[in-house]
């Protein structure tokens, strides 16, 4: 059978979503408990469902599926610990996740999870009992090993003839600064020592007790003074280190191979004996007395050591070798077990969010879908209640599965192709409009397999939910970081796509420099596949990968800013002809006469496009861009606030408050327009006037401002006929808007409760809930009317709003009934004093905030006078030396200057303007229009797999 294509109508497409959240509907699912795992695993192959949690009063462990979920973190600490063994013994050559073939397969059953689990143990078991016993005989071999260091170390000790003739090993023990007289006398009271002076005595034969060993060797020097000051000086100690091997230190809490020493301690009697073999046990010491006796009793100890060595280094290769195999075998399966142990992990948490109706057997649970998934939905629902029927009758139990695959970047498609994947064994369904009837479909007798997602009516704050793609969200991840927006108010993603890569760019425009960037992200773009699939990506390379779109678009627009300043690496293109003229003295020669006075004349000609070339090397150079790119930037910043200003207005007037409108959006309009937008009036005027046509000193824009207000009415410099009185009006008009933001949305709300009150109601807001009520109550009728009619629904009712589930404790009224109120009773005061906030942050913002796109100006003029420096100090000095020399300077000095340029002013200065720029973004921009007082919409989905 062929896959068929589902389809929906016309009217079910998911919008775009972009310039506002998509609209959410909250639904209600109920299903019967046999088919609840079947119908959670396809929703999160569809991965439409944010499902709410209806048991957030209970714990963890008074939730319905506790032992399915215990099951399931066994398995998981199996799995881990299996996996740490593949890593101990390095089986793991590469990526084992590549091989993943669980994804597409169906859902695995409950007797096929059992099948599953009990091979999971078997394995875990067996890998288990085969580690630890090569643990076990490893150390075997390791304590042979190190027994046998000692025994060397002996007979090297022993060889070395006699004492007196082996100064090494003679005592010569120091004490430290802080030692006592009578240690020191009975370090040099040889009578009462061990030491055997210059006698020819051969140890081996002395009868000595004789204490043999290792220790860590960091434990050497306190052994030493501890068994010096327990014994008085009765005692003789040498050490030797062990240099060719690291050995295991047994008593660390795990275990590690560590530097150890060899020591040999001669003592005279039992009791000094007992004590020594305290102290040394005490320090975690190994004590062998196997390496004592003569020469001939340690050769055949050496012997019995080799032999031993030898048969257990056999069986430990062997155990190592049927271990590695039994890995291999299980890491073939390995991922497909960890995803399928994740996936049913997923569904049970799910599950247990919903609530349990014992009576009928079945669980009821809530989420939130975008509205246009609503029949998408439903319609599948119902075809896995079919498919699961048909099933159980035997119908289809030959035929294949097919997984759920999801096609374009939305995680709704329309058009996708499904199967059911409940069981081990799943046919193909379809759903068309055009070919199925649903009327029949309705009617058709499920038998206990029930599945139903209604629609439900409430005034619960949706979660915000934005259709992005790869391209649009990192932008929309850059408004996310600042806050989640409201449901339904204006995105500010879709504005910052242009707005931010425009404003890094004003700071950092150089054609160069932007042609970096562009090819860093080029080159992101062009191996996305590659770098997507990595698993393990450093967190600075994944900031700049997912933001690569990001990257290519501050490129592009760097590189047109710089193509505006005409600036590239410092330097300039003469791409047009230079609207300006030298004028030399008459018979001017270059190569006799000296230098000269150069005085530049205005041609008759305009330079085409962006800055005049010859402007960059004119003494006044810096002078001219400095106050270019400071109006420049007022400009930039007026435009920007004024357009998130009208954002506002959009919202206003989408969620229909009248009150915002004229009490905050228009005053506020008219008080930034009379100062900042006159401002902005002026610079446009003042660049159109020719000043040296005119033999007049243009006037001071900042004093002009100042003044403006300091003393209306006042013109020191006249910019333009009739200046005085418009700037009368504008101060008047400025200070009408203040005492308007402030009493007229309180004074209105204030009235409108007063009415409320006199109508019966107890508060604006109780009168604007009750609307809202008897609206939804009617969509709830004529839904509780429609399932009625429904056979197949009949033992199952609607819940309303007041209907609350026992463990349920999240609130049913999140937000208000108009947009920016909460939803507590009227308090008349709460509203003053808030107003009052908003008037002075207002009025003082829109000062603040145009100062702060000052910022525009300085980095670029930063960013261009430290690119000139870079180029100055570094390969323009190999310019001036010629022959080989030079050759190898140029080279030199060249890769210094792209080096310091890559480093230092692409990537330090390159991060400090994105910096700015989302600054000017949160800040700036979207305190005049975004509340950001929403939540994400995180449907119930597979991809969240990480493994």
């Amino acid at each position: 059978m062929q896959p068929i294509q589902l389809s929906d109508d016309s009217s079910s497409v998911a919008p775009e979503a972009i310039f506002r959240s998509a609209p959410m509907t909250l639904v209600q699912f109920y299903v019967t408990i046999e088919l609840a795992r079947d119908m959670v695993y396809t929703l999160g192959n569809l991965g439409d469902v944010h499902f709410r949690d209806l048991n957030s009063k209970l714990t963890p462990f008074q939730r319905t599926f506790v032992s399915e979920l215990r099951n399931i973190d066994t398995m998981e600490s199996q799995l881990a610990f299996l996996n740490s063994i593949m890593i101990k013994y390095e089986t793991i050559k590469s990526d084992v996740f590549v091989n993943l073939k669980a994804d597409m397969d169906p859902l695995p059953t409950t007797s096929e999870m059992d099948d599953m689990k009990q091979k999971i143990t078997t394995f875990y078991d067996r890998i288990k009992h085969l580690d630890n016993s090569y643990n076990v005989l490893n150390e075997q071999k390791m304590a042979v090993v190190e027994n046998r260091h000692v025994l060397n170390a002996v007979t090297d000790f022993h060889s070395s003839s006699l004492i007196g003739g082996y100064n090494e090993s003679r005592i010569s023990l120091s004490l430290s600064d802080g030692a006592d007289d009578d240690n020191v006398a009975l370090l040099n009271n040889r009578n009462n020592s061990m030491e055997l002076g210059s006698e020819t005595i051969n140890l081996e034969e002395s009868g000595f007790d004789a204490i043999s060993g290792t220790i860590v060797r960091e434990k050497v020097p306190l052994l030493r003074n501890i068994l010096w000051r327990t014994m008085r000086g009765n005692l003789y100690f040498h050490d030797v280190p062990i240099d060719n091997e690291k050995l295991f230190d047994y008593n660390a809490t795990q275990e590690e191979l560590v530097n150890k020493n060899v020591f040999i301690v001669y003592i005279h009697g039992d009791l000094l004996r007992t004590r020594v073999r305290r102290i040394i046990q005490s320090l975690d010491g190994n004590i062998f007395d196997n390496v004592n006796g003569g020469a001939s009793a340690r050769a055949a100890t050496s012997s019995e050591l080799n032999a031993k060595i030898t048969d257990l280094n056999n069986i430990v290769m062997t155990t190592k070798n049927h271990l590695i195999a039994e890995l291999l075998i299980f890491q073939e399966a390995y991922p497909d077990y960890c995803f399928i142990v994740q996936r049913d992990k997923l569904i049970y948490q799910t599950l247990n969010k919903f609530d349990e109706d014992s009576t009928r057997r079945c669980l009821v649970g809530e989420g939130w879908i975008p509205t246009s998934d609503f029949g998408l939905i439903r319609q599948t629902l119902r075809h896995l209640v079919r498919e699961k029927t048909r099933r159980g009758d035997g119908e289809s139990d030959s035929q294949e599965s097919v997984p759920l695959t999801q096609q374009g970047s939305s995680p709704n498609p329309v058009s996708q192709t499904y199967t059911n994947l409940g069981s081990g064994n799943s046919s193909l369904f379809a759903i068309d409009d055009a070919t199925d009837d649903f009327s029949e479909l309705e009617d058709e007798e499920y038998g206990s397999l029930i599945a139903i997602v209604n629609e439900l009516s409430t005034n619960r704050t949706p979660p915000t939910y934005h259709n992005v793609n790869k391209f649009t969200s990192a932008f929309q991840s850059i408004i996310d970081a600042y806050g989640i927006a409201t449901y339904q108010e204006v995105n500010p993603g879709l504005a910052t796509i242009v707005t931010f890569p425009f404003m890094f760019a004003i700071m950092f425009g150089d054609i160069g420099h932007g042609l970096i960037v562009l090819l860093i992200s080029l080159y992101l773009i062009k191996n996305e596949v590659h770098f997507g699939a990595m698993r393990n990506k450093d967190e600075i390379f994944e900031m700049a990968f997912n933001g690569r779109y990001i990257i290519l678009l501050m490129g592009l627009f760097s590189m047109y800013t710089g193509f505006l300043y005409n600036d590239i690496f410092s330097k300039t293109i003469t791409l047009f002809k230079s609207g300006w003229v030298w004028n030399f003295p008459k018979d001017y020669d270059f190569t006799k006469d000296g230098p000269v006075t150069l005085v530049a004349e205005k041609a008759a000609r305009t330079y085409p496009i962006g800055l005049d070339w010859a402007w960059h090397g004119a003494e006044n150079n810096l002078l001219f861009t400095n106050s270019y790119k400071m109006k420049l930037s007022v400009l930039m910043g007026f435009v920007h606030m004024n357009y998130s200003l009208f954002f506002s207005l959009v919202n206003y007037r989408y969620f229909k408050s009248r009150v915002d409108i004229i009490g905050n959006f228009i005053p506020g309009f008219l008080f930034m327009q009379s100062i900042f937008g006159y401002l902005s009036l002026t610079i446009v005027y003042k660049w159109s006037v020719d000043w040296l046509g005119k033999g007049k000193q243009p006037p001071g824009l900042l004093n002009m401002l100042i003044n403006m207000f300091l003393a209306p009415g006042k013109v020191e410099e006249q910019l333009y006929p009739g200046q005085k009185y418009i700037q009368v009006f504008l101060v008047l008009v400025a200070l009408v808007c203040v005492p308007w933001i402030l009493v007229y949305k309180p004074l209105t709300l204030k009235r409108q409760n007063d009415r409320a009150i006199q109508l019966g109601y107890k508060d604006l807001h109780s009168q604007a809930n009750h609307s809202i009520q008897l609206h939804e109550e009617m969509e709830a009728t004529q839904l509780e009317e429609d399932l009625n009619h429904d056979p197949d629904d009949d033992d199952f009712e609607i819940s309303d709003d007041d209907f609350h589930f026992p463990n349920d404790i999240e609130p049913l009224h999140h937000n208000s009934t108009s947009h920016g109120e909460d939803g507590s009773d009227f308090n008349f005061g709460d509203i003053v004093i808030h107003q009052v906030i908003h008037t002075i942050e207002f009025c003082l913002n829109c000062v603040s905030h145009t100062a702060s796109y000052l910022r525009l100006w300085a980095l670029s003029l930063a960013h261009a006078q430290l690119s000139t420096v870079l180029w100055t100090m570094t390969i323009q000095n190999a310019f001036y030396t010629t022959g080989n020399a030079g050759i190898a300077m140029v080279v030199a000095l060249f890769g210094l200057w792209f080096i310091l340029t890559v480093c230092i002013l692409v990537l330090m200065e390159g991060t400090s303007a994105m910096l700015h720029s989302l600054r000017l973004h949160w800040v700036e921009a979207m305190s005049k229009f975004f509340e950001g007082e929403g939540y994400a919409y995180e449907p119930f989905t597979f991809k969240s797999i990480d493994l």
